[in-house]
């Protein structure tokens, strides 16, 4: 591999540094995970030694496909290679490449990406195997800015109540002051001014009850969202992505601005797709090669991550290619069944 011309990284993580990348992400094969940062003008890909991207694949020939920077776009082209270049399912000569291509030689399946890093900007780490102490510090810091904020509207809270008592104290004795000089000098005023003190002091009463009261709901609507979010986030980690995503929205419906449920929830609907994508591509792959059985379970895999959402045309095009796989097979109309009633 030219370093002039690929840098490799062994992970998944979007860059960092501000400017423009470029980036094919292994996501089948030896070298899953492996990022490849395209830095020259031209890539060679090939099973060969001095392939600047080495893929590890038995169908892949010694320089498969190349790889042009032209006019800030690269155009990949097949390199009459022994057993063809895919792009997105589709067998191509030559293809100009956009964000979230699939380049699939043999059995590997790479991943285009294009970064475009700006200044100030903030990256959202994709960090599937965050653990649990991770989440805990970080839901310690969210209740710790909750509590600040909670103790600062409290106390502005008292400042009003505080200027609110005095206003009312300075009515009431302007109002024995008029009292005192329109009727008779023998009135008492203090039995006036005694009256609406108590009603001052049970009206203090009453406000602090009624903070207390939105205090402790506040505290027990944060309480449920954080557990609704801890089990959306454990969801997510046992790839049950369509539970976690009823989590992250049950979430939203409690806190509908809070930040957090709303990153997990695009996330989980992210790896949801991939998932599915991944098992289409397989299946034809399969289905090409007329493994048909290999092909029914990854359909049967779709249909069942899809079963309660029936409207959704990636479930009902699993359907359609079970059914055209039957046939094939010479298996009766609707006798493979992936969900067993």
């Amino acid at each position: 591999m030219s370093a002039l011309n690929v840098k490799l990284i062994r992970n998944m993580l979007p860059p960092e540094e501000v400017g423009l990348h470029y980036r094919l992400l292994c996501m089948t094969g030896k070298n899953k995970g492996s990022s490849y940062y395209l830095t020259g003008n031209r890539v060679i890909m090939g099973r060969g030694e001095t392939a600047d991207i080495q893929v590890l694949d038995i169908k892949s020939s010694r320089e498969h496909a190349e790889l042009i920077l032209n006019n800030g776009r690269y155009i990949v082209t097949d390199l009459a290679s022994q057993n063809g270049l895919i792009i997105n399912d589709l067998k191509i000569t030559q293809h100009s490449l956009i964000d979230g291509d699939k380049i699939i030689i043999g059995a590997t399946v790479y991943k285009f990406n294009r970064f475009d890093i700006q200044a100030k900007e903030l990256a959202l780490v994709d960090d599937e195997d965050e653990d649990d102490e991770d989440e805990d510090e970080e839901e310690e810091e969210e209740r710790r800015l909750l509590n600040e904020k909670k103790k600062k509207k409290k106390s502005k809270n008292r400042k009003k109540q505080a200027d609110a008592g005095r206003k009312r104290i300075m009515i009431i004795i302007v109002a024995a002051l008029v009292i005192w000089v329109v009727l008779d000098e023998d009135t008492p005023p203090p039995v006036i001014k005694k009256t609406k003190s108590s009603k001052e002091k049970s009206t203090k009463i009453n406000l602090q009850d009624a903070l207390r009261k939105q205090t402790s709901e506040t505290r027990e609507v944060q309480r449920k969202l954080d557990a609704i979010i801890h089990r959306g986030l454990r969801e997510f980690r046992e790839r049950n992505y369509f539970r976690a995503i009823r989590q992250f929205e049950l979430a939203l419906i409690l806190s509908p601005n809070n930040g957090k449920a709303s990153f997990h929830l695009e996330r989980s609907k992210q790896r949801l797709d991939e998932e599915i994508e991944l098992a289409f591509l397989k299946a034809r792959r399969d289905a090409d090669g007329l493994k048909y059985t290999a092909a029914v379970v990854s359909y049967c895999s779709i249909v069942r991550l899809l079963q309660a959402h029936k409207e959704d045309e990636r479930y009902k095009d699993a359907m359609k290619n079970i059914r055209t796989v039957e046939k094939e097979m010479g298996k009766f109309k609707d006798e493979i069944k992936c969900i067993q009633k």
